[in-house]
């Protein structure tokens, strides 16, 4: 059995998270330190309005109110220590990270806002380099700034939209696969409704699609119909299985 990159114990391969580098994570330790990180900010911006307080109004201020500037320190060096460990988790998640749009304005500090593919200034939406799904990561030197225009662009450019015919097993999704090529050859839009199955409730996804493609089970023989494409609400290049969405229609200009 696979051991826990934080707690070093065990994991469960069925309900615990694989990482992409191949290790794997208790979905409590994440939370864990999730809960470690919102308590040490939230004691820290407590301390900036009593210290104020207690320079002009004393008396309404308690020694208790304020802590030591050892304990402030000791505080920030706990908080930096556990945003390392979680970057360097989040790093390697299969999905889209909690620090998704931090790392999204480190590259805009670093680059300006400005489209890695025309190189013009623009609002700009974070995307992999190398999809996740295809052996990428979160890392910061596998995502790229890049305006919508081009992203739509650069796709229709390369020739990826061709005709998908799923098989004989997934004859049920022959309707939905028709209509998102549709929507491929029109540079359309498509809007469904989708639920992970580790989700509690249903979402609606505004997507930009790409290409079908079929991925192999993790878990099981056979392959996985799913649709590739830009989420709205991620704002960055998903994969969405068919066989978890319901209520799909082509969004019409």
């Amino acid at each position: 059995m696979p051991y826990c990159t934080v707690c070093k114990i065990q994991t469960d391969f069925e309900y615990d998270i694989a990482l992409t580098n191949g290790e794997y994570l208790h979905y409590s330790c994440i939370l864990m330190l999730q809960m470690q990180k919102r308590e040490i900010e939230t004691a820290l911006r407590r301390q900036k309005p009593q210290l104020m307080l207690s320079l002009f109004v004393p008396t309404e201020v308690t020694q208790q109110d304020v802590l030591p500037a050892s304990e402030i320190k000791d505080l920030r060096t706990k908080l930096a220590k556990l945003e390392s460990i979680l970057s360097g988790v989040y790093d390697h998640l299969p999905s889209w990270p909690p620090d998704w749009e931090e790392r999204k304005r480190i590259l805009i500090r670093e680059n300006g806002s400005i489209c890695s593919h025309c190189e013009e200034a623009a609002d700009v939406y974070l995307l992999h380099d190398i999809p996740i799904f295809e052996g990428g990561t979160n890392e910061l030197d596998n995502l790229t700034l890049i305006c919508a225009e081009c992203y739509r662009s650069m796709y229709r450019e390369t020739g990826i939209f061709r005709d998908f015919t799923p098989n004989a097993s997934q004859s049920e999704f022959t309707e939905p696969v028709a209509e998102i090529q549709s929507a491929i050859t029109n540079a359309q839009k498509i809007q469904f409704d989708y639920k992970k199955p580790s989700d509690r409730r249903w979402t609606t996804r505004v997507v930009i699609p790409e290409r079908l493609l079929n991925i192999p089970n993790s878990r099981e023989s056979g392959e996985t119909l799913c649709v590739e494409g830009f989420c709205e609400l991620r704002q960055d290049t998903r994969v969405f299985a068919l066989e978890r969405m319901q209520d799909l229609a082509v969004i019409e200009d």
